[in-house]
């Protein structure tokens, strides 16, 4: 087991509302381990429109 650090840029879906998105993150997270704590610490304009949210977290990983 071991704990490591992860920077995600995500684009954020205009379809959900603000409620909608923990799950939404979180689902992304889940994909590269066990997320212990998490943040939205950025939202950069997108060139297609829309935006982009900066997260960064610390993950639990279960491979050795």
């Amino acid at each position: 087991m071991r704990i490591e650090s992860l920077q995600l840029q995500l684009p954020l879906p205009a379809h959900q509302t603000a409620c909608d998105w923990r799950r939404w993150i979180l689902e992304r997270l889940q994909v590269h381990g066990e997320p212990l704590r998490w943040a939205i610490t950025s939202v950069l304009d997108s060139p297609e429109g829309g935006s982009q949210v900066v997260i960064e977290a610390v993950m639990l990983q279960h491979r050795e």
